[in-house]
């Protein structure tokens, strides 16, 4: 149950007490302060069975489900994943072109305990897991960050190697970015891609992307591609 208030002190014991709740911000309480993190509303109308669903997840440190494809449902990582990511980033071709896992997985599971707190919970949206909906099975990871300098989001994607070259990142990766221009309103979107990866280049631009400049970080050549929805 998600409960609905006005009151700061109402805010505050449901904030101590991890009680979902949202605030409905009106002309009574406007000059009011609330607990930080705190979801406010400021028309009821706002308040729908999908935005409780998020607020109660979230109060209870359970993944928000984000986008359900064919074959796929798109969630956010939990904690609980990062062995598996472990399994996924395992072989070598899948780390070739991105940084690996941290070598101790105490520092991987405290990273994604803050990415959590902090991308999530500030954002609203970053790095997804891929899961397959048939299994319940984690299968990549793939979503869309705020990258300082660019006024767009990034799209960021990754597949373990049994699951590649059966068209789940395309499905992922296109939902991802419907989901962006619908629910984020978001228009413009780049990926960098190694020069050398013939796979995440042709995804690209089966995805629509255009490439439109060259870089290079540390002797890496990189591509930018980009694309306006």
């Amino acid at each position: 149950m998600v409960k609905i208030t006005q009151r700061p002190s109402e805010a505050a014991y449901y904030a101590a007490n991890h009680i979902p709740y949202i605030v409905y911000l009106n002309e009574n309480n406007r000059n009011d302060s609330f607990p930080n993190g705190s979801f406010c509303v400021e028309k009821l109308s706002d308040i729908d069975a999908e935005y409780m669903d998020k607020v109660y997840r979230r109060t209870m440190g359970l993944p928000w489900i984000l986008i359900e494809t064919g074959r796929l449902t798109i969630r956010e990582i939990t904690v609980e994943d990062v062995p598996r990511l472990y399994e996924l980033y395992a072989d070598a071709s899948v780390t070739k072109y991105m940084e690996p896992l941290f070598e101790d997985i105490q520092q991987e599971i405290e990273y994604t305990s803050e990415y959590i707190k902090n991308i999530y919970g500030f954002y609203g949206y970053g790095m997804w897991g891929i899961v397959l909906r048939e299994s319940g099975e984690l299968i990549g990871r793939a979503g869309l960050e705020y990258k300082e300098g660019y006024n767009g989001l990034e799209l960021g994607f990754m597949l373990g190697k049994p699951y590649q070259h059966k068209g789940y990142a395309y499905e992922a990766c296109s939902a991802i970015l419907t989901y962006g221009m619908q629910e984020l309103e978001h228009k413009d979107y780049r990926a960098i891609v190694h020069t050398e990866n013939t796979a995440s280049r042709k995804l690209c631009e089966k995805l629509g992307f255009t490439a439109i400049t060259n870089q290079q970080t540390e002797g890496t050549q990189y591509l930018e591609y980009r694309i306006r929805k």
